[in-house]
């Protein structure tokens, strides 16, 4: 059986691969949905525990990567999870 984490990363993975961007790794983790040029869309800086995870989303902005949104939502909590889903859809 999957952990929620790799259901969510990969979530974010296929859900950036339909706007035409590629999900890259960091060395610390953070996930960045680029173009073809290597211009950053969006950052995820994701962050699992057993409890919870939490989630700060950045994109370009005017002075570059800006935070739009911070998640801290609870394993448990299956309608934060559907939120958060629905808002990575809408970016």
């Amino acid at each position: 059986m999957e952990h929620v984490s790799a259901i969510i990363t990969r979530f974010i993975r296929q859900n950036m691969e339909e706007r035409g961007l590629v999900l890259y790794f960091t060395d610390d983790d953070k996930l960045l949905a680029m173009d073809d040029r290597f211009e950053t869309h969006f950052k995820f800086d994701l962050v699992f525990s057993d409890n919870d995870f939490s989630c700060q989303v950045l994109s370009r902005g005017e002075k570059g990567l800006q935070v739009r949104q911070r998640f801290n939502i609870s394993w448990t909590n299956a309608k934060g999870i559907r939120e958060y889903m629905d808002y990575v859809r809408s970016l």
